[in-house]
């Protein structure tokens, strides 16, 4: 191989590609090719090395004791750690013959001192090797779009008045400062009056202008951090259905207003208009028509960089205007306010993406006869159907009787998943727990959430079994022959379900309401039930499994075949299989973290 064709070799290789020319060619300059035939021990406890290994070709296994962890393919190397800190834990065996580069131990460690970026990729933690993987495979040429925060758009400047200021002083200090919006403050808290709230508090109702402002000023005002993603605040307007936002600094002072238009006109994409089109919508053709753009506004969303987590959460919000709307359609508006329709399990958790399926349901008031929604829940699921919404497999739907009950019945059938469980129980109260309301008397799913947390007192061994779920699909922990034997892996039965069902176990248990998945993590990790490095590694992993399922059912979408939530490792580079790897690696030992802490090995 010359030496050009070890350069090219090597700068495709992370993070050799941080190398300065220099580096590069004392590196290339130090670096033989080796061949090692199957069952050779390249490295042990009882045998270190000189060499940091990287593969042209071959398969090395890694085992710890007689486990094995890890495999390494074409283009991986190892092991930094036996060179750097003089010891090595595992043992490193040829399973297929090797073919590779081997560099000098001492030119290793001299490229770790003179080039930071190279070494920090070999000393970080898990969590930071796997940002950096995928800030090269993901965010290359990323937009703006992606990494904006507020402070990069423009902010209104606030005018401002204390809490018994007269209005008329209010406003003419608005006029002064060129806006229609004034702001109330209140010790440390804030308000805000609108043009539009003075014309229906002030000039309809015919009220005098010396008031003190807070008789009208509506509090608290919503507000955002300057240091938040723009994208985050975009994703609050829509959620609120509001056209501004304050702007706090870290003191917790209101610094700015961001109005929705700067926003859009900072984003310019075709997402407002989907939530324009769902709000004007005076039929339901017309409201089909806004649900159908949605797949349009995620491949766009997916193709200017976007996070999964950001993607997430807008579509969701989309979504649930969707079936809020819907449900003011079909139900007639005299039993709107005596039902709640809730979605639940991925739906309610907001971390459904593409339309895979339902689950819904709804809860009738005590008193109020279920049968007089039946017809209407029947056409709820037809038109979903017909919206592009597939039918649950489960028939987990609002038009199944088992799913259509008044509060009293869902709280004997909580009961009953609790006395009586088994797998079926335990996935329907995990599936019930993630309910989120959308729509009619929100109070009714309220009062069944804090049913649900009374009777889970004290029952450490229904949580147990509970959170035994969390270990129903194998995670790959040997990777055998990631790139060879293992072709098709499902990411949500292997990586995806164990974290939702460990964090859903652990927020159960600490009544905690917030359904979605990562903002789970964050409440567990501010209440001290789960560390901050646990916390920071769930989160990378359940970004990383996210975005390779999304991108395969992208390319199952437009290649027009089934979606599910497989993934073809042949398809992967060798950034993405890394990053994979190390996900799982995570997720194996989240199990063991929830094994742990319910102790369910005393239940087996």
């Amino acid at each position: 191989m010359s030496l050009r064709d070890q350069e090219s070799f090597l700068s495709h290789i992370h993070p050799f590609e941080v190398l300065t020319p220099e580096q590069m060619n004392e590196c290339i300059k130090h670096m033989d090719i080796a061949y090692y035939p199957k069952d050779t021990t390249l490295l042990s406890p009882e045998k270190l090395t000189n060499h940091f290994f990287i593969i042209i070709k071959g398969t090395v296994h890694e085992y710890k004791e007689d486990e094995m962890i890890m495999d390494f393919h074409q283009e991986d190397s190892f092991d930094a750690n036996s060179l750097i800190y003089g010891r090595c834990k595992n043992t490193f065996k040829v399973y297929e013959d090797l073919i590779c580069y081997e560099l000098k131990k001492n030119v290793f460690l001299k490229l770790i001192e003179e080039n930071e970026e190279f070494k920090n990729f070999f000393l970080n933690n898990l969590v930071s090797k796997i940002q950096k993987l995928k800030n090269i495979e993901y965010n290359s040429g990323i937009s703006s779009f992606m990494i904006a925060k507020v402070d990069d758009t423009m902010m209104h400047e606030t005018c401002m008045v204390e809490v018994g200021t007269k209005l008329i002083d209010a406003i003419e200090k608005s006029i002064e400062y060129k806006t229609s919006t004034i702001i109330v403050q209140k010790d440390k808290e804030y308000g805000i009056i609108t043009d539009s709230l003075l014309k229906m508090k002030v000039l309809l109702e015919g009220r005098d202008l010396n008031i003190p402002v807070e008789e009208i000023a509506i509090f608290p005002l919503v507000s955002i951090q300057n240091d938040d993603y723009l994208f985050d605040a975009f994703s609050l307007l829509i959620k609120k259905n509001i056209k501004r936002v304050g702007v706090k600094n870290s003191k917790g002072e209101m610094i700015g207003i961001l109005e929705q238009i700067d926003v859009l006109s900072h984003f310019a994409n075709h997402t407002y208009i989907v939530d324009s089109k769902i709000k004007k919508a005076k039929k339901i053709e017309d409201l089909k028509s806004a649900s159908i753009d949605l797949i349009n506004t995620i491949k766009t969303l997916n193709a200017k960089g976007v996070k999964v987590q950001h993607i997430s959460s807008l579509i969701g919000q989309l979504n649930l205007k969707v079936y809020n709307k819907l449900y003011e359609m079909v139900v007639p508006k005299e039993l709107q306010k005596d039902a709640c329709f809730i979605v639940m399990g991925s739906e309610g958790r907001n971390e459904q993406i593409i339309k895979t399926d339902q689950d819904n349901a709804l809860v009738v008031r005590d008193g109020i006869d279920v049968q007089l929604y039946v017809p209407h829940m029947q056409k709820f699921t037809e038109i979903l159907i017909d919206f592009g919404y597939p039918p649950c497999e489960g028939n987990i739907m609002v038009s199944n009787p088992f799913w259509c009950k008044t509060v009293q019945e869902y709280k004997n059938e909580t009961a009953r998943w609790i006395e009586a469980p088994g797998m079926q129980n335990y996935m329907d109260l995990a599936i019930f727990f993630d309910s989120f309301a959308v729509a009619g008397n929100k109070k009714l799913l309220i009062d069944l959430k804090d049913d649900l947390f009374h009777k889970l007192h004290d029952k450490d061994v229904f949580m147990a079994y509970f959170a035994k779920a969390t270990l129903a699909f194998d995670t790959p922990n040997k990777i055998a022959n990631f790139m060879t034997k293992v072709h098709y892996i499902d990411l949500k039965k292997t990586g995806v379900f164990p974290i939702v069902q460990g964090i859903r176990s652990l927020a159960l248990r600490e009544k905690i309401r917030e359904t979605t998945t990562v903002k789970r993590i964050k409440i567990l990790e501010d209440k001290k039930i789960i560390d901050s490095d646990l916390a920071n590694e769930l989160l990378e992993a359940f970004d990383v499994l996210n975005t390779l399922r999304l991108k395969a059912q992208l390319i199952k979408l437009q290649d027009g075949k089934p979606l599910d939530n497989t993934i073809d490792t042949h398809t992967l580079g060798k950034i993405e299989r890394d990053l994979l790897k190390d996900s799982f690696k995570i997720v194996n030992d989240f199990k063991k973290f929830i094994s742990y802490t319910f102790k369910i090995d005393k239940i087996l």
